[in-house]
């Protein structure tokens, strides 16, 4: 029978079961032992937590996240190391993530889409303020709970924005996060800053309004190309029935360069309060209309749209916006037809409650592109002035080109200086310090690699690059393969401890590669190496050990109330071994039969194949009805009561002095009998009852006659 007990980190934590599986962890529902609360807690992959400069930046990020307090972020309540790994303790949220909830439901309502996006913002504006970058602000990371709260995840993962980490940590010039929801710089593998977590939160805002993101491809490069280089479909334009507002807003955050995104991530909170307050309009494009008709003429015409092109312009309040996309400013058509009022765009009519919602939330910066009408000459000549510059570019480079070949170099001018090329002669099966004595009299350097070679001498060249024969300029290098003797024989590494197994490869001179692997054995424990012991392998190569990270962990399936063949089959489904030896015991609660339990018990979390033992209800429990015959009345209760059996006495009478009196004269039902636990019992009792004496009293009647 297994005595292993629940899976408990840090002496706090119990593991109660297993609830997601991520990227980079497994995510536990556990209880803290010392507040008695349920906490998320999420282990890391043995494969990153080997790296330790992956370690130190979790550390890190960790602990900045930890500091995020905002009724939106999902709270980080601790950090530790545990079991070979790494592990952070989180709010646990009771709830679905938002991707769930879009696969149930479909696309959500324009007004609940812009209240969640509303309250995400409000997480990443504290975020931000703090210094940190999410970078993969999506539909999985945002959880709604039971009772509607929105909670944004995995700031855990964040990135430091400032350069209060060191350059390792920030991990500039990679790509992490998800690639549907990629900003342009985020897949380009540039460095970024708050504004690609607000493009990240446009994708996810276009996918509750869409029911699909802007962007979707059969591979992630794919979809990440997209990002770079394509504009997104309009949502108006997929046939989505959404305001006029909440799409500018959205294509807005969708703008590929970050200076034409919304500053900061309050900026984007005021539009999207307006738009809940009723601004579904984009205010401005009225007056900029009514200005164009009153003017009249050319004039006029070039007024209103230099006013329409102004009303999309964001304000003064927020610095970072200060310049527009070029796609909102129009060129103007020159006058050569009769003047005409120049007419605002279907439905672009101002919001009349424009001015309330300015005044209460200022700072807006609603954004569209404007429909591409009239500019096609412009855009032509465009094209062809940047085909020309290209032309002259490339010509350029064709002139440098030959120049360098020496093909085209000017006697008159006393700068070109011709280059001299030289052969590179062959040094090989020479003395490493002869072929340097040749290289160095050509005019060559050279770098020097020791290789094992078991076929050619001590110091003795058997390669080189450039080979011989080939023209290179003077002072190149020619990289020279010199042979350090016969190759050594890799160790057998089995069974040893992963640190002393890398160590003693290390001092043979070979390169280590650990490889996690669930295992029965310990952790840490070699189980494997690659190539095998004995075989011969150069100093330098790479050997490769499969290190053990412990046996898989399952938890054990409830079972309770099901037959023992369903059972069995349940617990061997989850990967469990079943104990032969059935245990039996009567229950009061689960029929005969069927299973009451299991050891260890349900939620147990136990290495895969572990053994389980079931235990099976024999029905309700029996009693056996004990002799009670001769017994005072006192002790027959009490012996009823203890064998767990409800005494219920009746009395007889029999004669005063009767050896009978206040005992048990007679019991039902009879003694030694099976009967159900609790079951009444009836006993007769011998009570005393006083003799009846019968007096009789003789009359004497005396006659007496009288004479006559």
């Amino acid at each position: 029978m297994s005595e292993q007990g629940p899976t408990v980190f840090n002496g706090r934590y119990e593991l109660l079961r297993h609830i997601a599986r991520g990227g980079m962890a497994d995510v536990y529902l556990a209880r803290d032992e010392l507040l008695d609360r349920e906490v998320a807690l999420k282990v890391l992959f043995p494969e990153f937590a080997n790296d330790p400069s992956f370690v130190e930046r979790f550390r890190r990020e960790a602990q900045a996240a930890a500091n995020l307090n905002h009724p939106n972020i999902v709270g980080i309540y601790d950090w530790g190391q545990e079991r070979g790994t790494y592990y952070i303790v989180m709010e646990h949220v009771s709830g679905r993530s938002m991707s769930d909830v879009l696969r149930s439901t479909g696309p959500l309502s324009p007004d609940r889409a812009a209240e969640i996006a509303s309250d995400v913002a409000g997480a990443l504006g504290v975020a931000h303020a703090a210094g940190l970058v999410h970078r993969d602000v999506k539909l999985g990371n945002i959880l709604v709970s039971d009772g509607g709260e929105v909670k944004v995840a995995d700031f855990g993962i964040a990135t430091a924005l400032h350069g209060g980490t060191d350059a390792g940590l920030t991990q500039h010039g990679s790509v992490m996060g998800t690639a549907t929801y990629f900003s342009p710089e985020q897949a380009q593998g540039k460095s970024v800053d708050g504004r690609s977590d607000l493009y990240s939160l446009g994708v996810v805002l276009y996918e509750m309004l869409a029911g699909v993101p802007p962007f979707q491809a059969e591979t992630p490069v794919a979809v990440a190309y997209k990002h770079v280089q394509e504009k997104p479909q309009g949502l108006r334009d997929r046939g989505v029935n959404v305001a006029q507002s909440l799409e500018a807003i959205t294509m807005k955050l969708l703008a590929k360069s970050p200076a034409n995104r919304y500053p900061a991530a309050e900026d984007l909170r005021n539009d999207l309060r307006r738009y809940l307050a009723g601004a579904h309009k984009i205010p401005g494009k009225a007056a900029g209309a009514a200005a164009a008709g009153a003017a009249g003429g050319a004039a006029a015409a070039a007024a209103g749209a230099g006013a329409a092109a102004a009303a999309l312009t964001p304000r003064p309040s927020a610095p970072a916006a200060a310049s527009v996309d070029a796609t909102t400013a129009q060129p103007v058509t020159p006058a050569a037809q009769p003047a005409q009022p120049v007419a605002a765009p279907a439905g672009m009519v101002a919001d009349p409650n424009a001015a309330a919602m300015a005044a209460q939330y200022p700072g807006g910066y609603y954004y569209e592109e404007a429909p591409a009408r009239g500019g096609g000459i412009w855009r032509t000549v465009g094209l062809l002035s940047a085909l020309a510059i290209l032309v002259v570019i490339l010509g350029y480079l064709f002139v440098e080109f030959l120049d360098a070949l020496g093909g085209t170099n000017d006697p008159d001018n006393p700068d070109d200086a011709e280059i001299v090329l030289i052969d590179v002669p062959s040094v090989l099966g020479d003395d490493i310090r002869d072929a340097e004595a040749t290289l160095r009299a050509v005019g060559l350097e050279w770098v020097v690699e020791y290789q094992t070679n078991s076929e050619v001498p001590d110091d003795q060249v058997f390669g080189q690059s450039p080979p011989a024969g080939q023209r290179v300029e003077e002072g190149e290098v020619v990289t020279l393969q010199v042979s350090s003797g016969t190759e050594t024989v890799v160790p057998n590494v089995i069974g040893s401890d992963a640190a002393l197994a890398t160590a003693e490869l290390q001092q043979q001179g070979y390169s280590v590669l650990q490889t996690p692997a669930t295992s029965p054995l310990d952790p840490g424990t070699v189980i494997d190496q690659i190539p095998g012991a004995g075989v011969a392998l150069a100093t330098g190569e790479q050997v490769e050990i499969v290190v053990s990270s412990g046996p898989e962990v399952v938890a054990v399936p409830d079972v309770e109330g099901l037959t023992v063949i369903a059972a069995v089959d349940l617990l061997r489904t989850a990967g469990l071994a079943v104990s032969t030896e059935q245990l039996e015991e009567p229950s009061e609660e689960i029929e005969e039969g069927k299973v009451i339990r299991t050891e260890p018990s349900i939620n147990t979390l136990v290495p895969s194949g572990s053994q389980v033992s079931i235990v099976v209800s024999t029905g309700f429990p029996q009693v056996v009805v004990p002799q009670l015959d001769g017994l005072f009345a006192d002790t027959a209760i009490t012996t009823l009561r203890n064998a767990g059996l409800d005494p219920i006495p009746i009395f007889e009478p029999v004669p005063v002095g009767s050896p009978q009196v206040g005992r048990v004269i007679a019991q039902s039902p009879a003694a030694f009998e099976e009967v159900d636990q609790g079951s009444p019992i009836t006993i007769t009792i011998g009570e005393a009852t006083a003799e009846t004496t019968t007096t009789t009293t003789t009359t004497t009647t005396t006659t007496t006659t009288a004479a006559p």
